[in-house]
C-alpha cells in the first residue's frame, strides 16, 4: 500500500472512531498538514513514521496515539526540570551539553514536535520515554549510524549507541507491592493492572489481615509514574478504606494519567484524600479508552470516551497536589525520595 493511501486510511478510521476527532485542530488545518507532507509515497518506513508521529500531535490528546518500534539504548538518558542527563555507569548523572551537533535545546523542541500530549506535564513525561527509544533518535537524526557522540558539562564526551539486543523489551517492575512501617501501610501502585500470578484482589486481602491485627492506622498510596491501565481494579482497595476508615494520602506525578487520573479523582470525591507531589501529567478532563486500529501493519489508537471530573477538582486541566513537593535530579542520584518523606512526616506529625 503506498504511504498516501496508508494516511487517508489512517484518517478515515480515526474520524470514524474517534469521539470528537477536531475537538482542538479543524478538519481543513489538519488536510493543510497532509497537504504540506512531500513526496508523501517516497517515504521509506521511518521517514513514514516520522511524519505520522508529527501527524498525530496535531490532535493534542494523549490517548490518540501512532506507535512506533522501540529499540533499546546502551545507556539511560534522564529529562528533569528542562535538562537531559545520561546516566553513567558508575550511577552519576551528567548534564548533557549536546547531542551530536544537536543542542538539548533543538533536542526538547523535535520532541515536542512529535508527542502526543495535552499539559506540559505529560510533554516532560514523554520526553524521558521518548529520547531513550534508539528508533526515535535515527528518526530524529540524532542517530545517524547507531551511535552519537554526548557532550556532558565540563567538556566530557561519551558515546551513547544502540544495545546490542536493540530491540529489547522493555522491562516493568510489578505493578504494586507494599509495606508496613510505624503503622502506615506504603502501597506502590505503578500501573492499573492486575498480576495474574497475585492480583490486586489477594494483596488486599493480606493488606486487610494486617489491618485487624491492628497493624495498620494509615497508607500511603503511591500512583506516581501511573500512566493508566484498568481504572476498576483498585477499587477493592478503596472499598477497603472506606470499610476502615483509616485516612491517608496519595502520591502524584507528571507520570499520572488515564486511569492514574480515575483514582485520584476517586479518593478525593470519597475521602478528600490530601494529594502530595507535583502536577499530574493527565488532566481531570480527558479523552480516553483507547481503540486499537491497524492500517497495513502500522498500528494507531483512538480516544472513544470523554471523562470529566472537573466538578470533583474545580478545573480541566493537570491535578494540583495540595501539597507541592519538587524532585532535583541530585535527590534521584542520591536515592532521595522527599515526596515520601513529606508523605510520612504529615501523617505522622
Amino acid at each position: 500500500m503506498k504511504n498516501s493511501a496508508r494516511l487517508k486510511e489512517i484518517v478515515c478510521l480515526l474520524e470514524k472512531n474517534h469521539i470528537n476527532l477536531y475537538h482542538d485542530i479543524s478538519k481543513q488545518q489538519v488536510e493543510e498538514h497532509i497537504a504540506s507532507i512531500k513526496d508523501i509515497d517516497k517515504l521509506s518506513d521511518l521517514e513514514f513514521d516520522y511524519e505520522m508521529l508529527k501527524f498525530f500531535a496535531l490532535f493534542k490528546e494523549s490517548h490518540t496515539i501512532y506507535r512506533v518500534p522501540y529499540q533499546q539504548l546502551d545507556k539511560s538518558i534522564f529529562y528533569q526540570n528542562g535538562n537531559f542527563y545520561l546516566l553513567t555507569n558508575d550511577n552519576k548523572y551528567k548534564k548533557i551539553e549536546k547531542f551530536g551537533d544537536f543542542t538539548t535545546e533543538k533536542v526538547a523542541s523535535l520532541i515536542e514536535e512529535i508527542a502526543c500530549f495535552e499539559t506540559r506535564e505529560w510533554l516532560a513525561h514523554q520526553t524521558n520515554n521518548l529520547i531513550n527509544n534508539g528508533y526515535i533518535l535515527k528518526m530524529l537524526k540524532i542517530l545517524n549510524t547507531d551511535s552519537v557522540e554526548i557532550e556532558v558539562d565540563g567538556g566530557e564526551k561519551l558515546e551513547l549507541s544502540l544495545a546490542e539486543n536493540k530491540f529489547a523489551n522493555q522491562s516493568r517492575k510489578k505493578p504494586y507491592e507494599y509495606k508496613i512501617s510505624d503503622g502506615i501501610l506504603y502501597l506502590r501502585y505503578r500501573q492499573c493492572v492486575n498480576d495474574q500470578k497475585m492480583p490486586f484482589i489477594e494483596v488486599v486481602e493480606q493488606i486487610k489481615q494486617h489491618f485487624l491485627q491492628g497493624e495498620i492506622k494509615q497508607y500511603i498510596l503511591d500512583i506516581r509514574n501511573n500512566g493508566g491501565g484498568n481504572s476498576e481494579v483498585l477499587n477493592p482497595f478503596q472499598e477497603m478504606v472506606k470499610e476502615s476508615k483509616i485516612k491517608g494520602v496519595i502520591l502524584i506525578d507528571e507520570g499520572v494519567a488515564s486511569s492514574g487520573i480515575f483514582a485520584v479523582a476517586r479518593f478525593k470525591k470519597d475521602f478528600d484524600t490530601t494529594l502530595i507531589g507535583m502536577p499530574t501529567g493527565g488532566t481531570a478532563k480527558h479523552y480516553g479508552y483507547m481503540k486499537p486500529l491497524e492500517v497495513d501493519g502500522k498500528q494507531f489508537t483512538a480516544s472513544i470516551r470523554l471523562f470529566d471530573f472537573s466538578d470533583i477538582f474545580g478545573y480541566t486541566g493537570a491535578i494540583q497536589p495540595d501539597i507541592r513537593v519538587p524532585i532535583t535530579i541530585d535527590d534521584i542520584e542520591n536515592k532521595q525520595n522527599p515526596q515520601l518523606q513529606a508523605a510520612y512526616e504529615f501523617l505522622l506529625k
